[in-house]
């Protein structure tokens, strides 16, 4: 025991005159490193040619060297490399970017010219609203005429036997077998009797005949005959083709019973549905003009003669009424047709107006960029506008912007992407609201008081923030199953245009989703489809897993916007793809959706609001032009 506390005490001196000689060594280099400090500081005479003071200075400049990239100016670094979130080479920051306005974004002319962006200069213009309207072409209703039946009797043939069948006046349409037709012939053939000393008698016997319509030649007929007609023939009133068939053959009818209408369709109307937004832009006069599918290369001008003062509360539609002359036969009624109304009813002179491609529009507020004219570099800040009436492709700008300036009208989603990514005022954050440093998901942290950050991974978007720059590539071995989901969610969307429950798709979409092989993706792209896919898996399994129209409609709006960023970040996996967008839907808020056809077909309203959207973004794939 003696032995082990001899060899303890002596382990615990060697430790202390160990720690003893690092420490004494410590102090020894760090005076010495001092006094060479302070030497370098004065003048010196040493090896001639040398400037220390030059040495000292590159070094300075080195350390205040910051590196970023071209397409992603959020990213800071103290050295070169290569971009964490797109892989390219950084570059050196310039002086003035390290020290712009916090609430401005800058991006590099190759970033500018990478991501496609374009300008367009606010200027005030008189404004004239395009209206977009579809209806269908139906019979002039003042030109239908109801062919009614002027004997009583059994109706025991028709020569008139469908609808749509052309008659000419005076055609022979029914035969009927009338009992007090024949007493009322028997009666004219007795009164010819006497003749000579009752004439008044004959006549009234005519006149009787006259009222159920026989003609003239089918009396003389009966007087010269002397015979009874079983069979009384009804002819056609006036010309025209039978819009409606009332009766069949073996049909007792009476007199003044409707057997067809009977419509001339030498002029038509064509009656569109105009959406509550647009009926205080519409005038009777107003000029429009429409298309019918039926008529392909062919464009009809009318005049609006009529707006219903009433709306239909269901649809949210009031009709408006245009007459078109159709001498040829062209417009078929129920033609499907589609107009465009200039209405110059939008103000009272020269206002200030933008492309709506500039607006970003989140329900609650409307944003845009402007690029700043004071500025040699590409720089943008973000400005809230106070939007007048739409004019179509364009808004009138009421509060905002001032005429001259440039905003952008390419690429907003873009720009609006970055900022976002770099912590700018944008439109999902209107306030710079990093206040430290944050956790990605990588576990890396950006530091906002230096104004240095290193990459954060790049954030799920939505429909209205698009995708950073660069595109990702989705995996080549995995092509079948994307080109799968996007297929799914098309027969997702169909069902709910067609007023269908979409619980089958769902499930299809659900199990596809489920099958994708994470493995296969590259580093960030494996991050962008994580998050997609667990907002997609779970938007698509409360499709399933609730019964009920509404709030089906309600989870495809996340969905919508999921996939939206899907194919907006790896292409569209096949044909052109439209981003379509409705300002009704979800409680007037507006909700996007996806189509693979340019034309509207409304999955949040079905056929009670079918056409209500537009087309506000297109996805090629990528090796389309």
């Amino acid at each position: 025991m003696k032995r082990i506390n001899i060899k303890r005490k002596e382990w615990i001196r060697g430790s202390l005159l160990l720690a003893a000689g690092i420490l004494l060594g410590a102090l020894v280099f760090s005076s010495s490193g001092n006094n060479t400090s302070s030497r370098n500081n004065q003048p010196t005479t040493g090896t001639p040619g040398h400037d220390h003071s030059h040495d000292s200075m590159a070094t300075g400049e080195q350390e205040q060297t910051t590196w970023t990239c071209s397409m992603h100016p959020q990213v800071r670094q103290d050295e070169p490399g290569q971009c964490p979130i797109c892989g390219m080479d950084l570059i050196e920051a310039e002086e003035s970017e390290q020290s712009q306005d916090p609430a401005e974004l800058k991006m590099t002319e190759e970033a500018l010219k990478l991501a496609e962006i374009q300008t367009s200069r606010v200027e005030k213009k008189q404004p004239t609203r395009k209206i977009r309207l579809t209806g269908k072409v139906q019979v002039d209703q003042r030109k239908i005429y109801v062919q009614p039946s002027h004997i009583p009797g059994r109706i025991e043939n028709l020569s008139v036997q469908f609808e749509g069948q052309y008659v000419k006046k005076g055609q022979p349409i029914a035969t009927v077998y009338s009992p007090d037709l024949i007493s009322a012939q028997e009666e004219l053939l007795e009164a010819l009797k006497t003749k000579e000393s009752n004439p008044q008698l004959v006549e009234a016997a005519r006149e009787k005949l006259r009222q159920w319509k026989l003609s003239e030649q089918q009396i003389r007929a009966i007087e010269q005959e002397g015979t009874v007609q079983e069979h009384m023939t009804i002819q056609s009133d006036v010309e025209g083709i039978v819009h409606k068939q009332m009766v069949r053959q073996g049909d007792y009818v009476n007199k003044g019973t409707r057997l067809f209408h009977i419509a001339r369709i030498d002029r038509v109307w064509v009656m569109f549905d105009a959406y509550q937004k647009d009926v205080p832009f519409v005038e009777e006069g107003d000029r429009i003009a429409f298309s019918v599918s039926g008529v392909p290369g062919k464009t009809f001008t009318s005049r609006v003669t009529f707006v219903d003062p009433l709306m239909n509360e269901q649809s949210r539609v009031a009709q408006i009424r245009t007459e078109a002359s159709n001498t040829n036969g062209l417009l078929k009624p129920g033609m499907f047709a589609e107009g465009v109304l200039q209405s110059a009813q939008t103000g009272n002179g020269k206002e200030l107006i933008v492309p709506k491609s500039a607006v970003m529009w989140t329900g609650e507020r409307s944003v845009v960029y402007v690029r700043q004219q004071d500025q040699e570099k590409p720089v943008f800040r973000m400005r809230q506008v106070v939007l007048g009436p739409s004019l179509g492709d364009t808004y009138i700008i009421k509060e905002g912007l001032s005429e001259g300036e440039q905003v952008v009208t390419h690429g907003t989603f873009a720009v609006d992407a970055a900022a976002q990514l770099a912590d700018k005022p944008s439109m999902m954050n209107r306030e710079k609201q990093q206040s430290g440093p944050q956790k990605t998901h990588s576990g890396h942290s950006h530091t906002s008081g230096s104004g240095k950050q290193t990459a954060e991974a790049t954030k799920q978007t939505t429909a209205s923030s698009d995708i950073p720059e660069k595109k990702l590539l989705w995996p080549d071995r995995e092509s079948e199953k994307y080109q799968d989901l996007v297929n799914e969610y098309l027969t997702l969307k169909d069902q709910l245009v067609g007023d269908q429950k979409a619980s089958e798709s769902a499930k299809k979409l659900l199990e596809t989703l489920q099958s994708v092989d994470m493995s296969a993706f590259s580093q960030q792209a494996h991050k962008i489809w994580m998050d997609l896919q667990g907002t997609l898996t779970e938007k698509s399994r409360a499709i399933l897993q609730t019964g009920e129209m509404k709030e089906q409609r309600r989870h495809f709006i996340d969905l919508s916007n999921a996939m939206i960023t899907l194919v907006k970040t790896f292409k569209s996996p096949g044909s052109k793809l439209f981003v379509q967008f409705c300002p009704m839907a979800d409680n007037d808020q507006g909700a996007y959706w996806l189509s693979s056809q340019e034309q509207i077909r409304n999955p949040y309203f079905g056929d009670m609001m079918l056409t209500c959207g537009e087309v506000r973004d297109e996805v090629n794939r990528e090796d389309l032009p």
